[in-house]
Order: structure tokens, then C-alpha cells, then sequence
């Protein structure tokens, strides 16, 4: 690395590369390597330095894919602002009133700074409806490291949480791996519920496989595991399908005032399909079973557009 380094900074190119490529095959889990290697090619001309260049990217896609130094230029402003609208319908059994939620979203992300979120959401069940406001930022600290933060807000709500809160952190580990942690809290006016998720993620080709194992508990009491899993096929740069499966326990708002812990288990379906260069749509469907209370069907659509 420091040869190439060297090499580099006295505009030898091609004996800086040469370096790099035996750097890469003896420490493939070194990024900075990678890094260099990547910034080396993009600035030679020619369809075989392309053709690198374009290697390197896939593999430091599958090897650090939260990392950005690999990622191609937004074609347009490096600010990017984006507006999400949404909305999906449940259907209950046990002769229970249907739910709804709609949803707007505004997320503003730039080259080498945090992704901002703000949310505004309204939830009906029962004939009872809560808004909630959300506010939410990403941040890089490094190509080890990443996180964020989650704060969520209601006014005199019916079933939604008072206050609800959560923060992550994670980090790439090197041949597709990353690891998160995060921790939730959601104040209900009857209840709290405490909350631990970690997550294992694993990139292979055009694939991403998580698990995520979480560990609960309600006001205090004893506590509780829930178990879910995840497949996502990125068939397209922006495209994706996804399969999530969940079961174990949960302690989730059943009612009015209610706060319960209960057996669970649920299937979804999602996916993202861009429409043109600012317009995409978001998808999802499944089931949710929650213990003897209910089983909910449910489906939902949004749709971005980049300013």
C-alpha cells in the first residue's frame, strides 16, 4: 500500500497499480486499499482502466457495500432531496374494523454528509386516529463505521407511542459482512417497551441475507425474544425484491390502552422499481398474526420523486 501510495504520488500510475493488484489478492478485506486502487483507475482513460475500474467498484460493492467511495456520481446535483407518499390498508379477522395509514416523507442526502428524514404520518384503527411526527438522520463517521438516530412524537394519542426513540450503529466487517446494533424505546401512555435488535448482513452478488434476533421487554418485566429474517435480490441498481419473515414475541399495541405481549409471526413481500430517473414506486404486502387478538392482511404503496 505504501508503495502504491508512493507511486502514485510521482504520477506512476501504472507501477502504483501493479502494487495495488498484489495488495488486493495477499489483504482482500483491506479497504484502503481497494480505495486507492478505485481513485488510481479513475483517472486513466482507456477501455482496459474502465474495465478495472468498473471490477473494483463490484467488488467493493459485495465487500464494503455501506462505504461510498465506490459509488458512481449523482448524475444530476449532489444534494439530493427526495418526497415519499404512501399509504396501505390491514384488513382484520375476528370481525375487528379495518386499519389504514398514510404517510408523507421528505429526505434530503448529500455526498459526504448525514441523510436528514422528516415524517408526518396518520394512523386510523377503530375509528380512532393518531398523527405522528418523525424526525430521523444517517451518519458515516468513517468507511468502519455508521449510524443513526430515530425520534418519533404524537399528540394525545389513542394507540401510537407518546415518544418513540431509537439509535444504531454498525459496521462493515469486511467480504459482504456488516454489523448493527440498535437500541428502541417507545413511551406509551399505559406502557414502555425497551427494546435491543442486532443485525448480521451478508452480501453476495446481487443478494443481501440479514438476520436479526431482538430481545424486549414490557414496563420492566421479563423479558422477551423476537426473531426475523431477510432476503433482498437487487436485480437492478435501484430495484429490488424482498421476503421478510418474523416470529417469536412481541409487546405491540392491541387497542385503546392496551399493551400486550403476545406471540407473533408474520410474512411481507416489497420491492422498488424506478419509474424514470426521479420517479420510483415502493411495494409491499404480507400477514401478521398477533397471538389469539388478530390476523392482519395488508398492503401498501408509496411513490418517491427526487427534487
Amino acid at each position: 500500500l505504501a508503495r502504491g501510495r508512493l507511486l502514485g504520488q510521482m504520477q506512476q500510475d501504472e507501477e502504483a497499480l501493479q502494487e495495488l493488484r498484489i495488495a488486493t489478492s495477499l489483504a482482500p478485506s483491506y479497504e484502503e486499499v481497494w480505495n486507492l486502487r478505485f481513485d488510481l483507475l479513475s483517472r486513466q482513460s482507456g477501455s482496459k482502466a474502465e474495465g478495472e475500474r468498473e471490477a473494483v467498484r463490484r467488488e467493493a460493492a459485495k465487500r464494503f457495500p455501506k462505504s461510498r467511495w465506490w459509488r458512481e456520481p449523482q448524475a444530476w446535483d449532489e444534494t439530493e432531496w427526495t418526497v415519499f407518499v404512501g399509504a396501505s390498508r390491514e384488513d382484520l379477522d375476528n370481525g375487528l374494523p379495518d386499519w389504514s395509514h398514510q404517510f408523507v416523507e421528505l429526505t434530503r442526502e448529500s455526498t459526504d454528509e448525514p441523510r436528514y428524514g422528516l415524517r408526518i404520518g396518520r394512523d386510523v384503527r377503530n375509528d380512532k386516529a393518531d398523527v405522528t411526527l418523525g424526525l430521523n438522520a444517517e451518519f458515516e463517521w468513517s468507511s468502519a463505521w455508521f449510524g443513526g438516530i430515530d425520534l418519533g412524537v404524537a399528540g394525545d394519542p389513542d394507540f401510537q407511542p407518546e415518544i418513540a426513540f431509537s439509535g444504531h450503529v454498525g459496521r462493515p466487517l469486511g467480504d459482504g459482512w456488516v454489523a448493527d446494533l440498535r437500541y428502541r424505546r417507545r413511551d406509551y401512555p399505559t406502557a414502555a417497551v425497551d427494546s435491543v435488535v442486532g443485525t448480521i448482513e451478508k452480501y453476495y452478488g446481487d443478494f443481501r441475507f440479514a438476520y436479526s434476533p431482538g430481545l424486549s421487554m414490557l414496563d420492566g418485566s421479563s423479558s422477551f425474544m423476537n426473531h426475523v429474517m431477510t432476503v433482498n435480490w437487487y436485480y437492478n441498481e435501484d430495484a429490488n425484491l424482498g421476503i421478510t419473515m418474523s416470529t417469536g414475541k412481541e409487546a405491540e399495541a392491541i387497542g385503546i390502552g392496551q399493551v400486550l405481549e403476545t406471540d407473533v409471526q408474520g410474512l411481507v413481500l416489497s420491492g422498488r422499481q424506478p419509474l424514470s430517473e426521479r420517479f420510483g414506486v415502493q411495494w409491499w404486502f404480507g400477514f401478521h398474526e398477533q397471538g389469539d387478538f388478530y390476523r392482519r392482511r395488508f398492503l401498501g404503496l408509496a411513490i418517491s420523486f427526487r427534487i
